[in-house]
């Protein structure tokens, strides 16, 4: 009986997700690999993004067309870039203030993008992704009515994948994510990826913290991500 409720849960809530590995294997030579702090391409005409009159970091660049597979909210994409301000993590801020993510439907329109020099400490890695067939929610997001004797043992039963994670499920560290649904956001969005705390790649998120990425899912907001994190 107990194994039927797990399975029944099971199928509810898993969603498949791509960990994204840094490091620890040999840099590829493609402009348009994927990397974790460093950016190497733009759409012409796009410069270096600024917040205040300063140069944002390099967060990330994700080429979608080397995953195995694309996660919901990334069907239409096939290249990101995310920056970071230079002072203050973003609070609630709109993109393009203290944080900065591009999103380019084709990789045939990008053009080399100068690096720049921010001071950052962040390291630049490269990034290999790594299939996770069933990804759970953490308990806060956990959206179906489930039996008492799963419900005690939910985190035995029930794994979330931390890290640089694209779909899936967000790993919480406080509560549901303040736009998830039910908050009420204009532009309804929903979790897409999730960006973590690394030692090896030098970048916290406050006190070893999580930032996640939504998009837009209203008339007219598809286009628009949002930002915000979480930390202990």
């Amino acid at each position: 009986m107990l194994k039927m409720k797990l399975d029944a849960a099971r199928q509810a809530l898993r969603r498949r997700a791509i960990v994204l590995e840094m490091g620890g294997f040999r840099p590829p030579d493609d402009p348009l690999a994927s990397w974790f702090g460093r950016v190497s391409c733009a759409a012409p005409g796009e410069d270096w993004p600024t917040s205040g009159g300063e140069a944002m970091h390099a967060l990330c660049q994700i080429n979608l067309t080397e995953m195995p597979f694309r996660p919901t909210g990334l069907g239409d994409v096939e290249l990101i870039t995310v920056f970071i301000g230079p002072g203050e993590l973003p609070t609630h801020a709109a993109n393009g203030a203290n944080w900065c993510l591009r999103a380019y439907s084709s990789l045939a329109q990008l053009v080399p993008l100068p690096a720049q020099d921010t001071g950052t400490r962040i390291k630049s890695l490269p990034l290999r992704p790594h299939i996770i067939e069933a990804d759970y929610p953490v308990w806060e997001d956990v959206d179906i009515n489930l039996d008492q004797t799963v419900a005690a043992r939910y985190e035995e039963y029930f794994a979330n994948a931390s890290g640089f994670k694209l779909g899936g499920w967000p790993t919480l560290i406080q509560s549901a994510i303040h736009w998830a649904p039910g908050n009420n956001h204009p532009a309804a969005p929903k979790y897409v990826f999730q960006i973590d705390s690394t030692a090896k790649g030098n970048w916290l998120w406050g006190d070893h913290g999580v930032g996640y990425f939504g998009r837009g899912t209203s008339l007219g907001y598809e286009n628009e991500w949002i930002c915000t994190w979480q930390c202990h």
